[in-house]
């Protein structure tokens, strides 16, 4: 399959703004800040880093979105452009927007340039599958070993990260749990290091499941899942302890009465991938369905809500 690559070059300060917009028209967006942004953020960046120039912008930031062959990149390329001209964008005239075509072997190792080991919460710790053997990890440590393919959830975007603290803090070992549109099942795979044997994760997305599967796999725990196509929650007959989103907030919000339904007493809804300003409508959305908030987290203009159904 071959994919098309939009590459945004832009101020950082758009990072959040146009990264968010993306998000919700393209399979997923890789954000790469130049090496001056880096050094800034980074203490001893060069005693810890040996990267090559050649692979990060010269200034700012380039953001990368991509879109599958199936894909009008036409319509895609005009709704980028609209989007640009509608908002207060910093140094807008200056934002500059390339395209090209890519083989899906060709962007799967591009990973390896970018994706590298990292904690993203007190146990868990997201390691790629090209670095196992050199990775060194504490006793207490739970590994999430990845690779991601073309299916977008390494644990980097605040979404997914919000998710496994969540999970991490919720989650026990005699819980019945379905993940809905699981991705690379990264969501998964972190309930289930947390104990959990009864699960279920789903995606509308074949690829999706595809990668899901390789990385099950590589986590040892796809005999304890069940993984199948299925649109939200539409053809669920099951009832769960939890029940865990991370999409986007309209289909959220489309979801909340069916996750109720399927929700045990006392179960869970951990939602996320939702925009600040859609943060009110959800909460209020949930607690009108009888949910009450357990906790909300945020982070870089981004919500992770955890409800329970009482």
């Amino acid at each position: 399959m071959k994919w098309h690559e939009v590459s945004i070059h832009t101020k950082e300060s758009n990072e959040e703004m146009l990264s968010g917009f993306l998000n919700t028209i393209s399979k997923g967006v890789s954000i790469e800040h130049s090496l001056d942004i880096l050094k800034q953020k980074i203490d001893n960046f060069d005693d810890k880093y040996r990267l090559d120039p050649q692979d990060y912008p010269e200034s700012d930031i380039r953001i990368i979105v991509y879109f599958d062959e199936t894909a009008d990149i036409s319509s895609k390329l005009q709704e980028i452009h609209d989007f640009i001209g509608s908002k207060l964008l910093d140094a807008s005239n200056d934002i500059t927007i390339n395209t090209k075509e890519i083989d899906e072997e060709d962007w799967e190792n591009e990973w390896k340039k970018y994706f590298h080991s990292f904690r993203v919460s007190e146990k868990f710790v997201i390691v790629p599958s090209w670095e196992l053997e050199d990775y060194e990890f504490e006793a207490d440590d739970k590994l999430i070993k990845l690779d991601p393919g073309m299916a977008f959830g390494t644990g980097d975007h605040p979404t997914t990260s919000m998710c496994l603290k969540m999970v991490e803090g919720v989650v026990q070992p005699h819980h019945k749990i379905i993940d809905v549109g699981t991705g690379s099942g990264i969501l998964t795979i972190g309930a289930h290091l947390m104990g959990a044997r009864d699960l279920k994760a789903t995606d509308i997305d074949e690829l999706s499941i595809k990668v899901a599967r390789e990385n099950l796999e590589l986590n040892a725990c796809e005999d304890d899942v069940v993984l199948e196509t299925g649109d939200l929650l539409k053809s669920e007959s099951g009832q769960y302890d939890i029940i865990i989103a991370n999409i986007l907030a309209h289909i959220i919000d489309e979801m909340i009465d069916d996750a109720y339904t399927h929700l045990n007493a006392g179960g869970s809804f951990i939602a996320s991938g939702i925009i600040t300003e859609a943060r009110d409508s959800i909460v209020d959305h949930m607690k009108h369905t009888g949910f009450k908030i357990e906790e909300i987290l945020e982070d870089n203009g981004w919500v992770s809500i955890h409800a329970r159904k009482e």
